[in-house]
């Protein structure tokens, strides 16, 4: 288990950095006037993507960490999974249920 967790983490966070470094170049474009449809595009739709590399990243090194504390690294993974999954499944109710705020 500990070694797909080390797995989890390497590729989470390569994903969680081009996805970062993406996300903040488009906000930051658009903080400087910037409004081309691609731009747009970026932020529109890689928040989410954003979010679940960022969660998944943090919750494998927080149960390899926990798990090394413990010895045990099932519970720690099953525990860091469940609170991460319920903070997508937030984002995701906040991002389709809730109105958008226009970038004018």
């Amino acid at each position: 288990m500990e070694k797909s967790l080390r797995t989890i983490s390497k590729v989470s966070f390569f994903f969680f950095l081009a996805f970062g470094i993406l996300q903040i170049g488009a906000t930051m474009l658009v903080m400087q006037g910037a409004k081309e449809n691609l731009i747009m595009l970026i932020l529109k739709t890689l928040d989410l993507p954003f979010l679940f590399a960022g969660l998944t990243y943090g919750s494998s090194r927080l149960s390899l960490h926990i798990g090394n504390i413990t010895g045990n690294s099932k519970k720690p993974a099953y525990l860091c999974a469940g609170l991460a999954g319920v903070l997508f499944i937030l984002a995701l109710y906040i991002n389709f249920m809730l109105p958008d705020a226009t970038i004018q």
